[in-house]
């Protein structure tokens, strides 16, 4: 009989699964190699570009050369580096077939530090076509599968906003083809002289500054004088963004004289004249000075709080949220700052400001907001990515223990989601966000959102294997759990942490406190609780080959469940004593208990639940030596489960074994096959190495 894999599937993970067509005598063919995604990653393009011909040719020649392949540019905030590079990226779209990646680093920004290397890897081996579940939790590790991914593809990556090398050398190919453009505020040492080609971005001269600002304000450049240009560009400093800015209010204002727009930015300068006033800064400071002396102020005050959020960029309910205003209204005000030139909108209803506006505006928010405002509008954002988050999680794990939240401040709003596709897309969306926002509120000591922000964020976490967030996100919840003092808190917190250490492997901390999760359920005589945790005890105690141990716990949980009268719960203790039992050698009592869990399920209407016990009773069936009844018990749970490629993979391995245990080695070879082309698919070399070797062993498929 082949060796068995234990690929065993419990409701704590809520995990589904998917097949084609099977029933009785199943064929599975393998699939076509798919190619791998082309990722499309570059934002919007700059609508203009003028005076920078001399750094586009430099750009041209990284590609040009079969060495040199990185570019770094560096200059000052607001000189145009961003739009230099998108600009000649897409210029050179055709040069590279294979795709563009891009990832704002963040290394200049207001509060919290930049997304470190290891998340940038996650998203590009997403693009990549890589599942998360696949990605490897260690730096080194992803980065190592990032360059096997590029090598020999013409694709560009784009490094906006590095602080300092080691953001980018992570993110590096190993050579060419593969393109990268980085862009910093300051000169990136460590990068490899070799290799790099060093780009310093300047101010623009006066015939540029004067092409940016007549393109700019169109018809409105009809009639300005010479002279009057003269002096706009000797206000702006030849610095492209401060010129964007001033075109942006002549534009609005065509009748206003630019005699007075002159006067007024004359005026922020004396009042700016603690700078040296000759630095890019004051030139930025004088123009970002008058650029909002003449907002109303509902957009005064709508941009003064966007520069207090820890978050960036901000959807429409969160940007709501934090102005205190009703969507629609809110909406109408950050139209209107982007119009100003003072807010972007890379995409629909998500709001960005420039790292230097955003520090600008929450200075302006320190001086004329009073800190109560300040924090009751961070707070009321905090808790619209709370309730949103709540409404994921219960999308996406109907079954899970309830929590509370407080009833919502006037002023918050949530984005209404309908349904599993849509809670993914949004964690998907915000996940970043969130993460900052958990460290944000730790910071304040909001204990109570930071425990609960751990508590949401876990589903999601787990299903797509991000385990290291997962340790960290709810070792924050441990330990904000216990500066409330709440021994619900504590108990859950506890073994969500347990759980987390579980599936990272890390199994001696993990008992240590699925222990105190125990220990804090019994405490307050909550009997659920009690019964979660043996159930999580149970699966560790497998999982070290602790059977008798894991066996007593299941047992102990599906007592606890019946008690409680959960049935969801009971079926899947249910399942897991099953599984032990049959580690045990009682295969006749495993398929009965399997077999009992199964109708529960069904009862229940929890397919996902379902198929992991049609998996379990296909793994007793083979353990009996009956692979007919395994094949069945697998064919079913691959047909009703759902859909999740990586569990997949392990499903149709396991069929294939049955076909190879009842003698059908071509049908056994077409399912191998077939798990091996999702495993090389997902990455995982062990699997595919296993897969592979069966495969040989039977002389081909």
């Amino acid at each position: 009989m082949t060796g068995s894999t234990d690929n065993f599937m419990d409701g704590t993970a809520h995990i589904v699964v998917q097949a084609g067509s099977v029933r009785g005598g199943v064929h599975i063919k393998a699939s076509p190699e798919q190619p791998l995604p082309l990722p499309r990653q570059l934002p919007a393009r700059p609508w203009l570009l003028v005076g920078r011909d001399d750094e586009a040719a430099a750009l041209d020649e990284v590609i040009r050369t079969g060495d040199l392949f990185v570019a770094a540019i560096d200059g000052p905030g607001g000189i145009g580096k961003t739009t230099l590079v998108l600009e000649w990226a897409y210029r050179h779209l055709d040069r590279f077939p294979d795709g563009q990646l891009f990832a704002d680093l963040g290394g200049f920004g207001k509060g919290e530090p930049g997304p470190p290397p290891l998340t940038v890897l996650r998203g590009f081996l997403a693009a990549l076509g890589v599942p998360a579940s696949a990605v490897p939790t260690d730096t080194g590790a992803a980065s190592a599968l990032f360059r096997s991914l590029l090598a020999g593809r013409r694709i560009l990556i784009v490094l906006d906003n590095a602080a300092v090398a080691a953001q980018v050398v992570p993110l590096l190919p190993a050579a060419a083809p593969a393109a990268v453009v980085v862009t910093s505020r300051q000169h990136l040492a460590g990068l490899g002289a070799g290799r790099v080609r060093r780009i310093r971005l300047g101010v623009l001269d006066r015939a540029g500054s004067a092409a940016l600002l007549t393109e700019n304000l169109g018809e409105s450049a009809a009639g300005v004088e010479p002279a009057a240009l003269n002096v706009l560009i000797d206000h702006c400093g030849g610095l492209p963004l401060a010129l964007s800015i001033v075109a942006a209010r002549a534009s609005r204002h065509p009748g206003h004289p630019l005699s007075t727009m002159i006067d007024e930015l004359g005026a922020a300068e004396a009042h700016l004249s603690g700078f040296d006033a000759g630095t890019e800064s004051m030139r930025l400071q004088s123009v970002f000075s008058w650029s909002t002396s003449r907002l109303t102020p509902p957009q005064a005050r709508a941009f003064r709080l966007v520069g207090t959020a820890p978050v960036a960029p901000l959807g429409q309910h969160a940007a709501a949220s934090l102005l205190g205003l009703a969507p629609r209204r809110a909406t109408v005000l950050l139209n209107e700052l982007e119009r100003a030139n003072l807010l972007e909108e890379p995409t629909p209803r998500r709001y960005l400001m420039h790292a230097l506006l955003r520090r600008h505006a929450g200075e302006l928010a320190e001086e004329d907001e009073p800190t109560a405002d300040r924090v009751a509008a961070v707070r009321r954002l905090t808790d619209s990515y709370l309730g949103t988050a709540y409404q994921a999680d219960r999308l996406l794990f109907p079954y899970r223990t309830l929590v509370t939240l407080d009833h919502p401040a006037p002023g918050v709003s949530t984005a209404l989601l309908t349904d599993e596709s849509a809670a993914l897309a949004w964690f998907s969306t915000e996940y970043d966000q969130l993460l900052a926002l958990h460290r944000h509120a730790e910071q304040l000591g909001w204990w109570r959102h930071v425990w609960l922000l751990a508590r949401l964020l876990d589903t999601y976490q787990h299903r797509w294997a991000l385990l290291r967030d997962n340790v960290d996100t709810s070792r924050r919840g441990v330990a904000a759990a216990h500066a409330l003092a709440d021994r619900y808190a504590i108990s859950l917190a506890e073994r969500q942490l347990g759980r987390a250490l579980t599936h990272a492997q890390r199994y001696d901390d993990a008992r240590r406190h699925l222990n105190l999760a125990l220990q804090a359920a019994d405490d307050r005589d909550d009997t659920l609780a009690v019964a979660h945790t043996r159930h999580d005890l149970a699966r560790l105690s497998s999982l070290v080959g602790e059977h008798d141990a894991a066996l007593r716990h299941a047992r102990e949980a599906l007592r606890l469940y019946r008690d409680c009268g959960d049935p969801v719960g009971e079926a899947h203790a249910l399942n897991r004593a099953a599984r032990q039992l049959a580690e045990l050698g009682d295969h006749q009592a495993a398929r009965t208990a399997a077999q009992q869990a199964l109708a529960l399920h069904e009862r229940n209407s929890d397919p996902a639940g379902s198929a992991a016990t049609l998996d379990n009773l296909g793994h007793i069936a083979r353990l009996l030596e009956q692979p007919d009844e395994a094949i069945e018990h697998y064919s079913r749970a691959l047909a009703d489960g759902g859909a999740n490629p990586y569990l997949e993979a392990a499903m149709v391995e396991h069929l294939g074994d049955a076909h190879a245990a009842a003698g059908d080695d071509q049908r056994a070879g077409f399912a191998w096959q077939h798990a091996l082309t999702l495993y090389e698919a997902q990455f995982r070399t062990a699997e595919a190495r296993r897969v592979s070797n069966r495969i040989l062993g039977l002389g081909g498929p």
